[in-house]
C-alpha cells in the first residue's frame, strides 16, 4: 500500500516557489506505485487524487486491502532552507526522534479516540504495529540506502517516531521523508518526473532487497493465518 501524504483541506508544507507537500506526494505516489507494479509487484494507493483521507485511516484501508507493506510519502520542511536529504521511519510507541517532524505530520489527525472502546482500539493498534517494528525498521534501512545511492539525495538516517498513519498497521510499515520542500534547490528537483523516478526505483529497489533478506517471507499473513 502506497500513501501519498496529506490531501483536500491538508496541503502539508509548502515550497517557497509554492509546490505543496500534498501534490508532490500525490506524483511521486503514483510514480511509486506505477514503478512497484512494473517491478512485480501489486500496488494499491490510499488516494489517486486531491482527496483529504484521515491519518487514521490510511493503515487501516492497507489491513482491508490484505497489504504487506505499508510506504506513507512525505515531504520535510525546516526553518533553515539548507536543510536537505531524506529520512525514511518507523513507528516508535514512546518518544520520537524528531518531535518537530512529528508535530507537524501529525497535525491533521484530529483529537483522535475518545469513546472507550475506540481507546481499546487504539491500544490494539499499537500492539498490531509493534509485532511489526523489526520488519519495519528493515524496510526503513532498506530503502534510505536506495534513496541515497540511487536518487542521490543526502542521507539524514532511519529514525523512529510516533505518527499516527503508521499505527494499526499490521504489516511492515514506513513512512519516507523524501526530500526537503523547504530547500529551493529540493523543491526543484521534486518537480521534475525524472528525479521523481529516480525516487520511485530506490524505493522499489528497497521493497525487493527487504523481501529478499527475509527470503520472500510475507509477514503479514502469518498474523491472522490463511487468508
Amino acid at each position: 500500500m502506497v500513501d501519498p501524504g496529506h490531501g483536500g483541506d491538508d496541503g502539508g508544507a509548502k515550497g517557497p516557489r509554492g509546490l505543496k507537500e500534498k501534490t508532490a506526494a500525490l506524483e511521486i505516489g503514483r510514480a511509486v506505485a506505477a514503478r512497484l507494479e512494473a517491478a512485480g509487484f501489486e500496488a494499491a494507493v490510499t488516494r489517486d487524487d486531491d482527496t483529504f483521507i484521515p491519518l487514521w485511516d490510511r493503515a487501516r484501508a492497507a489491513n482491508a486491502q490484505g497489504a504487506d507493506l505499508f510506504i506513507s510519502l512525505h515531504l520535510n520542511a525546516a526553518r533553515a532552507r539548507a536543510a536537505r536529504g531524506s529520512e525514511v521511519y518507523f513507528l516508535s510507541l514512546g518518544k520520537g526522534d524528531d518531535d518537530e517532524v512529528v508535530a507537524v505530520e501529525n497535525a491533521g489527525a484530529g483529537a483522535g479516540p475518545g469513546s472507550p472502546d475506540s481507546v481499546v482500539a487504539s491500544i490494539l493498534d499499537d500492539l498490531a504495529q509493534k509485532a511489526f517494528l523489526q520488519d519495519s525498521e528493515r524496510l526503513a534501512v532498506a530503502i534510505q540506502g536506495q534513496l541515497n545511492r540511487l536518487a542521490g539525495i543526502k542521507e539524514r538516517g532511519v529514525k523512529q517516531a510516533p505518527f499516527i498513519v503508521l499505527r494499526g498497521a499490521a504489516m511492515p510499515a514506513v513512512l519516507v521523508e523524501v526530500a526537503f520542500i523547504s530547500n529551493p534547490k529540493e523543491e526543484a528537483k521534486l518537480k521534475e518526473a525524472a528525479f521523481r523516478a529516480k525516487v520511485a526505483e530506490a524505493i522499489t529497489l528497497g521493497v525487493r532487497r527487504y523481501f529478499a533478506e527475509t527470503n520472500g517471507g510475507v509477514r503479514r499473513r502469518t498474523v491472522g493465518g490463511p487468508g
